[in-house]
């Protein structure tokens, strides 16, 4: 009777630890919608929950607000000109965070971090992130990441590829996008599903111009996320590395879809989930109502990508 009591706690400790570890998850989102500001309670704190100077001063270049474009002109970028222009930074910056930049580096950071500028690509991959502090843990008020690629793959990212350019919109970008009629379903060739498998959206992956602040994410600047080539999948199912820089568009403002719908599906079901889902029609706009989740610490299944 003591053993089997032994097991039954030993059991239970354990489960208890897991539910801890697996935290508040990834939203179940698989598409972009209208959502209420008003019900978040990140919405008047641009710093979020950070809890450094450098997260505090990250997170208010991640929360800046959306501005009208209309009539305005910005510098154009593809993938080999976008890393071109960080070339020279990055090569006195490698492994660095903002938080030990040398005096001789805030003077070339700060401009480049007040531009807004345009980059094309392909969407290859969309997904909802994860909680973090930059939206105050909060799981249903999320950034969407866009893995925006050179050239159009017929396939989800597998090793081999090319890392992509990073550009994510936020919740306070989000509303402004989805009433332009954006939707990922039908711009990414592939979305990562809440358990993180691949989802193919039933077309290839279309070519896209988006629009957004310049942002140097110092969090990814390692080894470990920045490279050109990817070379292996970690334990959580993401590919590493995962960005071909850390400088991304971050927040999106706009999105402009530059290629026609496809008129069939054009994917490869190769490094896809079994349990595919053909594309879905547009979300019709209903924002939440629902008050979100509060006091959720950041959570995200990964060793080695941190916070997104």
């Amino acid at each position: 009777m003591t053993h089997l009591l032994r097991a039954l706690v030993a059991f239970a400790v354990f489960m208890s630890v897991g539910a801890f570890a697996a935290g508040p998850g990834i939203s179940e989102d698989r598409e972009l919608n209208e959502i209420d500001l008003n019900a978040w309670d990140c919405r008047d704190h641009s710093e979020g929950s950070a809890k450094t100077a450098d997260a505090f001063e990250r997170n208010k270049l991640k929360n800046r607000s959306a501005i009208d474009l209309s009539g305005l002109k910005f510098p154009q970028f593809d993938t080999r000109s976008f890393l071109q222009k960080f070339a020279a930074f990055e090569r006195q910056t490698k492994g660095m965070r903002r938080k030990d930049l040398r005096a001789a580096l805030r003077p070339q950071l700060d401009p480049l971090e007040k531009e807004i500028i345009s980059f094309t690509g392909y969407l290859v991959l969309a997904y909802a992130g994860p909680p973090e502090s930059t939206n105050c843990g909060n799981p249903d008020f999320h950034d969407w990441h866009l893995e925006l690629f050179e050239k159009p793959l017929d396939h989800a990212p597998q090793i081999g590829d090319p890392t992509p350019i990073i550009c994510e919109i936020t919740p306070r970008t989000q509303n402004a996008i989805f009433r332009d009629n954006i939707r990922m379903q039908a711009l990414a060739g592939f979305i990562r599903a809440p358990d993180l498998t691949i989802e193919p959206t039933g077309h290839a992956a279309r070519k896209v111009r988006v629009t957004g602040y310049l942002l140097w994410d110092d969090e990814h600047n390692g080894s470990a996320d920045v490279g050109r080539t990817i070379r292996f999948f970690g334990a959580n199912k993401y590919h590493q590395p995962w960005r071909s820089t850390a400088w991304e568009v971050h927040p999106v403002i706009k999105i402009e879809a530059l290629d026609a719908a496809p008129a069939s599906p054009a994917v490869s079901s190769a490094s896809a989930s079994p349990s595919s889902t053909a594309a879905i029609p547009p979300v019709p706009a209903s924002p939440r109502s629902a008050s979100p989740q509060k006091g959720h610490p950041p959570s995200f299944p990964s060793s080695s990508l941190g916070t997104l």
